[in-house]
């Protein structure tokens, strides 16, 4: 399964296992302790409690390159 993710004028593809479910949600930002983890661009707390991280895909692409 690829994930296919515009970011700015370019595009790339995720290769995933899965994908487990889709939802809408409300990002929140990180701490100020954890703003230099810039491949992280904030998280969700999930319906069970669970802490999803939600993926800086501009970040991840400068990374890659």
């Amino acid at each position: 399964i690829l994930i296919l993710v515009q970011v700015n004028n370019g595009f790339f593809a995720i290769l995933v296992d899965e994908i487990l479910y889709q939802t809408q949600t409300v990002i929140k930002g990180l701490s100020s302790y954890l703003k230099h983890v810039k491949s992280i661009s904030g998280f969700n707390i999930l319906g069970n409690g669970e802490v999803s991280l939600i993926i800086n895909m501009e970040e991840l692409l400068n990374s890659i390159h």
